[in-house]
């Protein structure tokens, strides 16, 4: 018996050993696998709309290998990985020959974490190759290109590959030369490279005056010489200029006109920039014999070189401002908007020479001299030069006693971390040269950079160091623009273009980030941010109903800003015209009548076809589901990652609540009563009013009026009924008595001299009459402008601008000695005549006369009963302004908008002749 229980025994423990044996391990690889192939399709932004070359990645996050291949390599062909990217060659069928059809495959392989086979899981996608919309013409060479006048090859619609193009110069965009011309390159696909040789395919497109290859890709040709283009000496920068306009190189209005070749030249010099000018247009070259620019005027360039933004080394650039130079530039064409011939400095970060004093030579190297404001990554080294061109620098502690100074080693610039938190170290640089010398001070932050919830950032005011923080990847809701989220709220990561697809691969996955908080009109972003795929799942947000959101205003949206949203059946009320394919509507709610902004880049892929985004007409009904909040033209706007977070809507069925607080609003009376008023007893959606009046022998319930004998308050009463539902409105009216003739006191014409400068302050200017005159104001300045309302000498006009830096733009006049003051009037012209209609249709737009009250600015009623008369301005012609006001008090002109342009003068409105009058003296 004792040995049948210990067989049972073993064969028990046998059993629990086969129950607890070996568990099948979870592969990671395969998991990272399973996660790229998810998101391989944001890699082919529009597959039904392929028209030129495209670039793969050969490797994606997490050391996975991409394999490509085409079922049709001769419409589209995959050539070898270089710098872990693989370009697509597409050869567009000719026109009328009907599109192509082409299955890529993308076989992606990684090791696996458990054994040595090689993990494979294939990805594939159907792509639609247009053909051509025109006749192939024959392009060999760039200068082949530049002889093109027929526009129908503009607009990207037309591929041309040129062979041996020498990549000389560099800004944000190529420049490339293959003996017969030079042309720029523009939102390159390849990578390219500076004294490399490449046969070049791009997308021709014609852009303020000059051809480009858009879009461009490039195959080395390592066995070819590269060559460059001669270069042009400028000694006098007038004359180039006026070279430049005899010849009519600021003409090419359209593609039949010609094009500018872009000059590679080495130029002579000022650096000038604009004071009071904080924006990227504000730098130029001028001749080294002026002092100042003379803005352009059209059919008149300016009088210096405008350096284009995107120049490389552009603080460099600045730092010679007021000094004469010498650098290699690129003229590269007439900026039309900016009424400017533009360059791009392209001689590198020590490529500027001056003729310098000693004095100015250690202002410039100090001007110059830069150093991180924070180190957060073990074994880095600071770059503490000790010579700068001539001058020589010397380096010190602030603060020899400083513990912290033990984290910097001044002799070889390395950085020892602290072992916890971060800490400041205080460095002096000493700069000589003769009998010169200055010290330029920096405070640098040292240390691992601490974690912090999304909250935190949003709340931070600090933009000069970095944050950290871990959220989960939401998706584009942008160009370069990605959405993350933790617990805490939702920010967006403002990345290059490849670091953007790269996260937008990572969607639902948690992602730690490093990077420095920005905001950017509006938009609180963590700029060019570093990450790291933590490789776990993350948590995605509920998306808010906007319709739960009271105002679709700025402040009511910004909690809510870059996370994920959902509204259903919002009415296209417009479609805003857009260059390169971008779709912007404005969308309203037709149960409130808010409306919000809808904007996709064409830039920013997109998982899915935005066939039905760019189909959406006036009109047209759409639904969001999971979207994404961005930002635009400084409010909320919607974007989307995916084609399939919009759908098609319909025209909401309203309740009979609805309809009423519909009609409630919409429903309005003007404020100052001096006619009768047809009152309305049926609105649109139906509602029923009674009307009933405080004064009816002055106003009667069906608006009758008669005129009393002075201005008379009434109190209008609107009792609406929708079904069972009711609700009342009341307005507060004024019955107007009879106006007072009125008479010239005093007229306000800003002189005739030139009081230049738009930046905040005081404008001190001496009217014709002799007085003085000191008003506080912004974005505004006093110059003269031929525009043949006065003579010669009294064309001086104050000018109001409204862009990026001066959003609300005003001068401030204080009137309180003006006894019984009535009526203001002013006369308002444009700057450029045909700037009308861009001025009228810029977001949230105004002029306007106000009042301060207590500390508030209160808008002036015009006599037409407007507040906002940016309607009235017409071109050619100064138009005349009238409010009525109630006596004495401190008045301003405000002129605001929420432009984003970057230029002073392509919004800007003159103002002259206010005139002032008081009731006739009885």
């Amino acid at each position: 018996m004792k040995k049948i229980l210990s067989f049972i025994a073993i064969l028990l423990v046998g059993l629990v050993l086969v129950a607890c044996g070996p568990i099948a391990k979870e592969d990671g690889a395969q998991t990272k696998l399973d996660t790229a192939h998810a998101g391989m399709d944001i890699l082919i932004s529009d597959p039904s709309n392929i028209t030129s070359n495209f670039v793969v990645p050969s490797m994606l996050a997490g050391g996975i290998e991409a394999v490509w291949t085409s079922d049709n390599p001769g419409v589209v062909s995959f050539g070898t990985a270089v710098n872990n990217e693989v370009t697509a060659t597409v050869n567009r069928p000719a026109k009328d020959q009907g599109d192509a059809t082409v299955k890529i495959t993308a076989t992606l392989k990684l090791k696996s974490e458990i054994s040595d086979k090689i993990l494979e899981k294939k990805w594939e996608k159907t792509l639609t190759i247009k053909e051509n919309t025109v006749e192939e013409i024959e392009i060999e060479t760039i200068a082949d290109i530049l002889a093109i006048k027929d526009e129908a090859y503009d607009g990207k619609v037309y591929t041309v590959t040129i062979p041996n193009v020498t990549i000389f110069a560099k800004g944000d965009v190529f420049f490339g030369y293959d003996g017969t011309g030079i042309i720029q390159l523009f939102k390159n696909k390849t990578t390219f490279e500076v004294g490399k040789v490449y046969d070049v395919t791009g997308a021709l497109e014609w852009y303020h005056g000059i051809w480009e290859l858009e879009g461009s890709t490039g195959v080395e040709k390592t066995s070819v010489t590269p060559q460059y283009p001669t270069k042009e000496t400028v000694n006098s920068v007038d004359a180039k200029i006026s070279a430049l306009t005899a010849a009519g190189e600021h003409k090419y209005s359209a593609v039949s006109d010609g094009n500018f070749e872009p000059i590679y030249a080495t130029i002579k010099g000022k650096v000038f920039m604009i004071e009071g000018d904080s924006g990227n247009y504000n730098t130029y070259i001028i001749d080294a014999a002026k002092s100042a620019l003379v803005l352009g005027e059209p059919g008149k360039p300016a009088s210096g070189f405008m350096f284009y933004y995107g120049t490389d080394d552009f603080p460099y650039v600045r730092s010679f401002a007021g000094f004469e130079v010498e650098m290699d530039v690129v003229i590269y064409t007439y900026r039309s908007n900016n009424l400017a011939f533009a360059v791009y400095y392209v001689g590198g970060p020590s490529g500027i020479t001056a003729n310098l004093n000693e004095s100015q030579k250690v202002d410039v190297a100090k001007n110059a001299l830069k150093l991180p404001v924070e180190v957060y990554k073990a074994d880095q080294t600071l770059t503490l030069a000790n010579k700068s061109d001539e001058v020589n620098i010397a380096w010190s502690f602030k603060d020899a006693e400083d513990a912290n100074n033990a984290l910097i080693n001044l002799a070889d610039g390395k950085v020892t971390l602290p072992t916890s938190g971060q800490k400041d170290v205080k460095l002096v640089a000493t700069l000589t040269l003769g009998e010169a010398s200055a010290t330029k001070e920096f405070t640098i932050r040292v240390g691992e950079v601490a974690p912090s919830t999304i909250a935190e950032v949003l709340e931070a005011t600090d933009n000069t160091y970095k944050f950290k923080v871990t959220g989960t990847v939401l998706g584009y809701n942008a160009h370069r623009q990605i959405s993350i989220a933790d617990g805490t709220g939702a920010i967006t990561v403002y990345a290059s273009v490849d670091a953007a697809a790269d996260l937008a691969l990572l969607v639902g996955k948690q992602v730690e980030f490093i990077g420095t908080r920005k905001a950017f009109n509006g938009l609180i972003q963590l700029d060019n941010p570093e990450f790291k795929d933590l490789e776990l799942d993350g948590t995605m947000p509920e998306a808010t109903d906007l319709r739960t959101i009271t105002l679709w205003d700025a402040t009511s949206l910004l909690p809510f800003q870059s996370n994920l949203v959902s509204v259903s059946n919002l009415k296209v009320k417009e479609v805003i015209a857009n260059d390169y394919g971008n779709v912007e509507l404005i969308l309203e709610d037709e149960v409130t009548l808010k409306t919000i902004r809808f904007y996709w880049d064409s830039r920013q892929p997109l998982v899915g076809s935005s066939d039905f985004i760019k189909g959406l007409k006036v009109g047209d009904y759409v639904s969001f589901t999971n979207a994404l909040l961005t930002w635009r033209s400084k409010n909320g706007a919607i974007g989307i990652h995916a084609a399939a977070q919009v759908t098609e809507g319909e025209s909401p069925v309203l309740t009979d609540a609805e309809e009423l607080a519909l009609d409630k609003q919409l429903l309005e009376l003007p404020t100052n009563v001096t006619e009768s008023l047809s009152l309305p007893v049926t609105l649109a959606n139906g509602t029923t009013v009674v009307w009933t009046s405080s004064l009816p022998e002055v106003l009667g319930n069906d608006g009758t009026f008669v005129q009393p004998a002075s201005d008379t308050p009434v109190t209008l009463t609107a009792a609406l009924t929708n079904g069972e539902k009711t609700d009342t409105k009341v307005f507060e009216l004024v019955a107007k008595g009879p106006i007072p003739v009125s008479v010239l006191v005093r007229t306000i014409d800003f002189g005739t001299a030139q009081v230049t400068g738009y930046a905040a302050g005081q404008l001190v200017y001496t009217n014709t009459d002799g007085t003085t005159i000191t008003s506080s104001k912004n974005g505004a300045q006093i110059n003269n402008r031929d525009n043949k309302k006065d003579s010669p000498e009294l064309n001086h006009h104050l000018i109001m601008i409204t862009r990026d830096t001066y959003l609300e733009s005003f001068i401030e006049f204080n009137l309180n000695e003006v006894t019984g003051l009535s009526k203001i009037t002013f006369e308002v012209g444009l700057w450029w005549n045909d700037n009308e209609s861009a001025i009228k249709a810029l977001p949230n737009v105004k002029l306007a006369l106000q009042v301060k009250v207590g500390d508030d600015w209160v808008d002036v009623e015009s006599s037409g009963e407007l507040t906002n008369v940016i309607t009235l301005i017409t071109a050619n012609e100064f138009v005349e302004m009238s409010f009525n006001v109630n006596g004495p008090g401190t008045y301003r002109i405000l002129y605001s908008s929420n432009s984003t342009g970057t230029n002073n003068t392509a919004h800007a409105i003159m103002i002259d002749d206010i005139k002032l009058f008081a009731p006739e003296a009885k």
